[in-house]
């Protein structure tokens, strides 16, 4: 091998080496980290310029070593834009994937229901729920459902698609499929704040029998508290498995309805400790999405 292809395969792998090394460190590194990153990839740029001159100099093979480098910027971007075109596909699939299955849950067919959910292949059976609850288009995993009735709206005044009888039959399947999985869990915690968000304490004893019986499947006792190890990563499309969440949760949703002076008082502090608690909800789900 000669000194010109040796030079050209050592900067032809330059670019790639450091490329992975960067987003390596980008998993790692704390998220302010970020920020610096134009800095960071200027100062990169800068060093392995100086360094392919310098020895390409050197060893008087300065063509084949700037030829090597500019393959190496090639095959980063290739790989780059085939990965981005993977990305797009999995995205586009995993959208009309669950558009079609939340249709089939509309029409509130249970056999097709269930054997749709068994079938998903982007999204595990709890996250499938999670994501029904979501309102319609109004962000987070909303995006998935289509455009729900102008008559189910939630306290927010966002429509959503899934109704809560259609709703309670898939929480039905996943409990009696998977009721011992802390994901189940997660999943039913992440309902109840779709119910909440919903305006709908009523629903809150049949919801309360399914939570029990996961309880009783993992051997827990009843109470307000996630069973097992805490996941190292819950599920993508629904909330997180803290427990003092859930038992605030339960307790917004139990609240006594206001007064109608209350309820005509906008500024009164009832309100304003209302629309505090949704904020929060929302907050919450949103860091645990992130996370």
């Amino acid at each position: 091998m000669t000194t010109r292809t040796k030079s050209f395969l050592i900067w032809l792998a330059v670019v790639p080496v450091l490329t992975g090394l960067g987003l390596i460190g980008l998993s790692l590194l704390p998220l302010w980290f970020a920020y610096l990153l134009p800095y960071a990839i200027g100062a990169a740029v800068l060093v392995v310029l100086v360094a392919v001159l310098a020895a390409g100099g050197a060893t008087r093979t300065l063509g084949a070593s700037v030829a090597g480098l500019a393959g190496g910027v090639v095959l980063v971007i290739a790989a780059f834009s085939i990965a981005d075109a993977a990305r797009r596909a999995d995205w586009d699939a995993s959208y009309k994937e669950f558009r079609a299955f939340s249709q089939t849950v509309a029409r509130g067919d249970q056999k097709a229901t269930a054997s749709a959910l068994g079938d998903l292949r982007h999204f595990t059976p709890a996250e499938a729920l999670c994501v029904l609850g979501a309102d319609s288009g109004s962000g987070g995993s909303g995006y998935l459902m289509p455009e729900g009735p102008d008559t189910q709206r939630t306290r927010m005044g966002q429509r959503y698609f899934i109704s809560t009888p259609r709703l309670f039959e898939v929480a039905e399947i996943l409990v009696s499929t998977q009721p011992a999985q802390r994901e189940t869990q997660v999943a039913l915690s992440q309902m109840l704040q779709s119910l909440y968000w919903r305006d709908d304490p009523s629903a809150f004893p049949r919801w309360e029998q399914l939570w029990l019986r996961t309880k009783a499947a993992t051997g827990g006792t009843a109470g307000w508290h996630f069973d097992g190890a805490r996941l190292s990563r819950p599920p993508e499309q629904c909330g997180g498995d803290d427990d003092t969440h859930l038992a605030g949760l339960v307790k917004e949703i139990n609240k006594p309805p206001e007064t109608p002076e209350e309820a005509h008082a906008p500024e009164s502090g009832s309100s304003q400790a209302r629309q505090a608690a949704d904020n929060a909800l929302r907050d919450a789900q949103s860091n645990a999405v992130a996370r």
